[in-house]
């Protein structure tokens, strides 16, 4: 999802900055870019569970762009599981790069956007935060918390014209998906097609979302097209979360 929103928004001419633990990915897709439509792209290695790896990459963005208009988080998995199967470490995991990496990439560029009066901040959650599976519970926690982060900054940054949005994702055809549903497989024993069968089935759209569909909306959510939604948080699962 991050790599299909970077594409859209090199396509709107913006600079972007692509930060991830691993860079290979990225080093590829910042290329790709360029080639595409010219987009200047700063690729840094960030891992958001170090306390204050946050802090370096936004600095090391504003000397190489000289501000930051868009924070857009869409990083962390979680393992699922029977939960009195799942360790400590599983759900400390969760939280320390879903929650806490987020956390600590909006306290970094914050302050830069108070400052100079504008800012947009999407954070990618998850449709678990509203909706919670029996099997994904450390992931839903996670995303239940982010949801309600957003929501009370939403109405501490709106009088300084900084937007902070969520958006959230139903299943998504993506490597983290692909890597949960083979986990849920082995730890049910049973295949693949037939663990993502019990989500799709619930879906009244009948299919995985794929991430230039997700993409599409965290570029809006980006943009000053959202600039009147405040700490609000959109679900986009082909209809799966049922509420009102």
């Amino acid at each position: 999802m991050g790599a299909a929103s970077a594409r859209k928004l090199a396509a709107e001419g913006v600079k972007l900055v692509l930060a991830a633990r691993n860079t290979n990915d990225l080093n590829k897709l910042a290329g790709d870019l360029y080639t595409a439509h010219g987009a200047e792209s700063l690729v840094l290695p960030v891992d958001l569970t170090q306390e204050n790896s946050a802090e370096g990459a936004v600095a090391e963005a504003i000397r190489t762009f000289g501000r930051i208009d868009i924070l857009i988080n869409s990083a962390g998995a979680s393992q699922g599981g029977l939960f009195w199967e799942i360790p400590d470490r599983v759900w400390q995991e969760s939280f320390e790069l879903k929650v806490m990496g987020t956390i600590r990439m909006m306290r970094a560029v914050i302050p830069g956007m108070i400052a100079q009066k504008y800012g947009r901040i999407v954070n990618v959650v998850g449709n678990t935060g509203l909706q919670p599976s029996p099997r994904l519970l450390p992931g839903s926690a996670a995303n239940a918390a982010l949801l309600a982060i957003t929501r009370g900054l939403g109405e501490e940054l709106a009088p300084h014209g900084v937007v902070v949005n969520a958006l959230n994702p139903g299943p998504t055809r993506t490597e983290r998906w692909t890597t949960l549903m083979n986990r849920l497989a082995q730890s049910s024993q049973r295949t693949v097609a037939e663990v993502e069968k019990d989500y799709t089935s619930q879906i009244p759209l009948g299919k995985l979302a794929e991430p230039e569909d997700i993409a599409g909306l965290i570029v809006f959510l980006a943009s000053d097209r959202a600039a009147n939604l405040i700490g609000a948080s959109l679900t986009a699962d082909g209809g799966w979360t049922k509420g009102l």
